[in-house]
């Protein structure tokens, strides 16, 4: 019998690449999908099989058990199975989340239009969305959506709807859709409904798109200095490092606002990011990225999954926007349900995911990368679609998972 695949259509994980004279990333992702990687990859680090080992560990899904197995101190990962933990690595440890977080949006969204708070049918004016708009510093998410968006015929006179916005924002992790609903939804609603949620060990989530201009807005508002990139860049740097969570988030706060307001674009023109944004700022702004731990996320996961704690119309809303891959009719086939949301930067990698399948088993899984560098980030995600299909459909391959880095619980 031909093996079923999850066919994923939803946009899961990426690198985030910025080509601003050298390549650096900010939280967003592209598309994933379930399908058997091609074992061509062969990466110059610990992924690969050594020479002599590459018949036992010569497919994807064991290697990314192996870097998860001999790189305990880059990698967190906990998996569910029918309601029982099948692994638990590390979980507890915070680690930056990427576009994952946006998980949490997306619940906030179905809370309010559930309520009627928003109206998903609400025409947005995409010149709304433009303002949280940093060209080049998305990974083309953005314009990929806003293309399919005018292809499906969902673009009207300048607008799209509210509902299309938040499915952007999970579909192909646009950056502008997130920094939109933060603005409509607000922060501190956002902030309770994590809180709601019991996700214990969770950063504040704050405006993480426009933290990145927090160097020239330092320079040049707060410091009264005239901003040049080139010129400025050392002193800017020191000065970011130098602030503390709370400054950060509130700098962040304050260009939201200014970029919320900003109906000329004049703000971001100024700012001129493409002239001084290098891997430095990439990698200051990754350290300060909202953290959180597998462990929180592999229970959000469940809360998704076992339809647990929302009403019918919150998650008729919720399973609109998390679970796009179920459009496929492959999918139909074998899954009742099944949703996800990862992430990328230059150094990070992320994903959380559920899926119950048509016999009833319940699957959740939150693994998260930190301090990769870009080549071994790369070679995780090309393999990261088998060991997601391996997870969900290979009872041996399940029983391994636990043997090599999981808790000991009946199998």
């Amino acid at each position: 019998m031909k093996r079923k695949q999850l066919v994923i259509i939803a946009v899961g994980l990426a690198a985030v690449l910025i080509v601003i004279g050298m390549a650096v990333g900010l939280p967003s992702s592209k598309q994933d999908r379930m399908a058997n990687t091609p074992d061509t990859v062969r990466p110059a680090t610990a992924i690969a099989a050594d020479a002599k080992e590459e018949t036992i560990e010569q497919d994807s899904a064991h290697r990314v058990l192996r870097f998860l197995e001999e790189h305990p101190e880059k990698a967190s990962i906990t998996i569910l199975r029918d309601g029982k933990k099948l692994a638990g690595r590390e979980e507890h440890r915070m680690m930056p989340l990427a576009s994952t977080v946006k998980t949490v949006i997306a619940v906030e969204y179905a809370k309010q239009a559930a309520a009627g708070t928003i109206n998903p049918d609400e025409r947005i004016k995409l010149t709304a969305l433009e303002r949280f708009y940093l060209p080049r510093l998305n990974g083309g998410a953005h314009p990929a959506w806003l293309k399919e968006m005018e292809a499906k015929g969902q673009l009207k006179n300048g607008t799209v709807s509210m509902r299309e916005v938040a499915k952007g924002m999970i579909r192909f992790s646009s950056n502008a859709n997130t920094e939109y609903l933060m603005d409509r939804l607000g922060l501190e609603q956002i902030n309770q409904t994590k809180s709601d949620l019991r996700l214990q060990d969770h950063d504040p989530i704050y405006p993480f798109v426009s933290s990145i201009l927090i160097p020239y807005e330092w320079m040049r508002e707060a410091q009264g200095r005239a901003w040049d990139g080139a010129r400025n860049s050392n002193s800017a740097k020191a000065a970011v490092q130098a602030m503390s969570d709370a400054e950060f988030r509130q700098h962040a706060q304050m260009i939201h606002n200014k970029l919320a307001r900003d109906t000329s674009g004049s703000y971001k023109r100024n700012a001129a990011i493409a002239t001084w944004y290098d891997r430095e700022f990439d990698r200051m702004n990754t350290e300060r990225f909202i953290a959180s731990t597998t462990a929180d996320y592999a229970s959000l996961m469940s809360k998704l999954n076992s339809r647990q704690g929302f009403s019918k119309a919150e998650q008729k809303l919720l399973s609109e926007v998390m679970e796009q891959l179920m459009d496929h009719p492959k999918n139909q086939e074998w899954l009742q349900h099944s949703g996800q949301k990862g992430g990328s930067t230059e150094y990070v990698l992320t994903l959380a995911m559920y899926a119950t399948d048509k016999e009833g088993h319940s699957t959740e899984m939150a693994v998260f990368f930190n301090d990769l560098d870009p080549f071994t980030n790369a070679s995780l995600q090309n393999m990261m679609n088998e060991f997601k299909e391996r997870l969900l459909r290979d009872e041996s391959f399940r029983k391994e998972i636990n043997q090599r880095i999981g808790v000991q619980v009946e199998m």
